[in-house]
C-alpha cells in the first residue's frame, strides 16, 4: 500500500471479515466512529497514530518494504 487512500478498502475489508461494524473497530482501536468512515473511505488526511491504532485493533502491524528490493525494516 502507497498512500492513505489505498489503505481505505483493505480496512474495510478486514473489518467485514471479522463483522465489525465501524462503531465496534472505532471501539477496540479507541478512535471516533466519524474516523473510521473517513479512514475507510481513503481521506488522506487521516491523523497517523490513529492510522496505527486501527490497524493495530485489526490484528495488523505495519512493516516498512523497500520498494526496489523488497527489504522489509521494522
Amino acid at each position: 500500500m502507497r498512500t492513505v487512500r489505498e489503505a481505505g478498502p483493505l480496512v474495510r475489508e478486514l473489518r467485514e471479515e471479522r463483522a465489525w461494524s465501524q462503531a465496534e473497530l472505532a471501539r477496540r482501536a479507541s478512535v471516533s466512529r466519524t474516523f473510521v468512515i473517513d479512514l475507510e473511505s481513503g481521506k488522506a488526511s487521516v491523523e497517523t497514530s490513529k492510522f496505527m491504532d486501527v490497524f493495530q485493533a485489526l490484528g495488523f502491524e505495519i512493516a516498512i518494504r523497500d520498494s526496489k528490493t523488497g527489504a522489509v525494516r521494522w
